[in-house]
């Protein structure tokens, strides 16, 4: 491998070596500020190598493969700026979550470092599936983002100062994921199988020189495309596979939520278009009209699901999987400058909108914890308004406190797509996407869909203002959130607002890809 091809995989470099570091550094001195500083620095770092590798990249040319496994170029760099922006947020998260239950002085000692290695292997492996040219990296990717999730799920069992009904959620929501994550790469395997066995090869420029020879109704290929399919599909959500997200979104600690429904999620996008784009899948009706249908699925299934839903995590998890049929109305569109664009955009949009979501949603919790350790509340609730979880919490927090109701306000009011805000020119983007495709059939689905989803996201905003005298006391107190919490939902906020009304900027530099 030569000079120039370890500089193109600094990002994974960096990754790594924050990883062994991080590892270095648990052993010899424990400390979960000391993890935090040091999981920040290395994201940073990775963040300043995409701009790097993008310069040598316009020196020279304008992709490099990185032998058969990884290929390096613009969008992809792209796509892997944003996750490690988002690993950032959630690395904040994740610090006042663990740091109200995880108490290295008490009787068993529970030390909370491990969290943030787990988050950098995530990292490491949506980077490498981000880069991938090669089936062999695609798998590796994809388990190295699985298997670190399947403890970050289970995690709250570390805490010994988490409620016990946090763990047997979170107990719960790892055997979940893994069974039905076990069971999608099973599938995902054998479709890899059917595809070599038709092609004859496992990189993607292999498979994609040898489709012509192939004819258009191979069994074989169309079998393993498929099958490959409802893997990602799986992973991506998608109705009819969509069966585990509630229940893993409900149980799992609110950071790890908001990483598998950002990070997780986007790393697939990013490896789909890529793979779409190589092999040229678009031209294949028979994928494409899958597609629709489960698109079109998930835009009404999820919404209809969300209307039903009381708890603010199984109405985000129902809600997130509507947001990705919109963005696979986006995909459909195909190889068009424009159909790249939306869907990027897009993509940013709803990591925006959900990680601010699922941050206030998390830091409440974190603030009631707060009260639950200090005796000022009750460890059990017996009632929804005294639940962080529970929409009925949230009644009149407009009036107890101001600065997080505006910000809840705005993330809804973004997911429902109302102008001034990233979700509308996003929503804007699919709308013309499948104008300039004419697929009259999405444009409904997203209609209807978007109808069912500004009922519901109106639903909880006037929630958020209603007073109510008969809330205990308790409930209405002024909810407290750490100073860095305040500081990541500020610049959530201001990046949602600021993109939502001047969305030039960011059509800008998504244009330069």
């Amino acid at each position: 491998m030569s000079a120039q091809e370890l500089f193109g995989i600094l990002p994974l470099l960096i990754l790594s070596a924050g990883i062994v570091i991080l590892l270095l550094q648990v052993s010899f001195w424990r400390g979960h500020l000391g993890a935090l500083v040091t999981t920040l620095i290395t994201l940073l770092l990775a963040m300043a190598s995409c701009f790097w590798v993008a310069d040598e990249l316009t020196g020279a040319t304008s992709s490099l493969q990185v032998t058969e496994l990884i290929l390096i170029d613009y969008t992809a760099l792209f796509f892997t700026l944003i996750l490690l922006v988002t690993a950032f947020a959630v690395s904040i998260m994740g610090f006042n979550y663990l740091r109200l239950r995880c108490d290295p002085k008490g009787v068993a000692g529970s030390y909370p470092e491990e969290y943030y290695i787990l988050l950098l292997l995530a990292m490491l492996g949506a980077c490498t599936l981000i880069f991938s040219s090669h089936f062999a990296t695609f798998f590796l990717g994809l388990e190295l983002i699985s298997l670190s999730l399947y403890p970050m799920l289970g995690f709250s069992l570390t805490g010994d100062l988490s409620p016990k009904r946090e763990q047997l959620q979170s107990l719960e929501s790892a055997i979940k994921y893994l069974i039905l994550s076990a069971l999608s790469t099973a599938l995902g395997l054998f479709g890899i199988a059917l595809i070599y066995s038709a092609s004859g090869a496992l990189d993607f420029t292999g498979i994609a020189s040898r489709i012509t020879e192939l004819s258009q109704t191979s069994t074989l290929f169309a079998t393993g495309v498929t099958l490959f399919l409802i893997s990602v599909a799986f992973k991506l959500s998608l109705v009819p596979f969509h069966i585990w997200t509630p229940d893993v979104y409900q149980g799992a600690p609110t950071p790890t939520t908001a990483l598998i429904a950002t990070v997780a999620k986007g790393a697939v996008i990013g490896f789909l278009l890529r793979f779409f784009n190589t092999l040229d899948l678009y031209s294949s009706k028979t994928l494409i009209d899958m597609l629709s249908i489960a698109a079109i699925a998930s835009m009404i299934v999820g919404n209809l699901l969300a209307l039903m839903q009381s708890n603010i995590k199984r109405l985000l998890a129902y809600s997130s999987i509507a947001h990705i049929g919109y963005l696979i109305v986006a995909f459909i569109i195909g190889k068009s400058t424009f159909g790249t664009e939306a869907v990027i955009y897009y993509l940013i949009a709803y990591i925006i909108t959900t990680l601010g979501a699922f941050a206030i949603v998390g830091l409440v919790a974190d603030s009631v914890e707060e009260k639950v350790l200090s005796g000022e509340y009750p460890e059990n609730p017996t009632s929804d308004s005294q639940n962080p979880y529970q929409r009925a919490f949230y009644q009149g927090l407009l009036w107890r406190s101001p600065w997080l109701a505006s910000c809840f306000a705005a993330m809804l009011l973004s997911l429902a797509g109302i102008p001034l805000t990233i979700g509308f020119i996003g929503k804007f983007y699919v709308f013309t996407a499948g104008v300039e495709g004419e697929m009259w059939g999405l444009l409904a689905g997203v209609v209807i869909g978007s109808a069912l989803g500004l009922f519901y996201y109106l639903r909880l905003l006037l929630t958020l203002v209603q007073r109510d005298s008969s809330l205990d006391t308790t409930s209405n107190g002024t909810v407290q959130i750490a100073a860095s919490g305040q500081l990541l939902l500020l610049a959530l906020t201001g990046a949602l607002l600021v993109f939502g009304i001047f969305p030039q900027i960011l059509i800008n530099w998504i244009n330069a890809l």
